[in-house]
């Protein structure tokens, strides 16, 4: 298992694309316009994408102005 997960709360997403112009490598918007993790996979309505190292999906979810997207590590929320 990755010691990190992203997850996004897509329900939550207003499409600002904060999380596109900071982290292009692992999100873009969907054909809803919503927040979506390249790679991710779909639980219930959320993404989640599992990864060695988290690079700049933390920041990403930093600059989310509804704070939809969450960065974990070994299980602990970090952002």
């Amino acid at each position: 298992m990755a010691p990190y997960k992203v997850v996004i709360e897509r329900d939550k997403c207003t499409s600002c694309e904060n999380c596109v112009e900071e982290c292009p490598e692992y999100f873009e918007l969907d054909d809803e316009g919503l927040s979506h993790l390249i790679g991710s996979k779909r639980v219930d309505d959320n993404d989640e994408l599992e990864l060695e190292d988290a690079k700049c999906c933390l920041d990403a979810a930093l600059s989310c102005p509804v704070v939809c997207i969450h960065v974990y590590e070994d299980g602990e929320e970090i952002s």
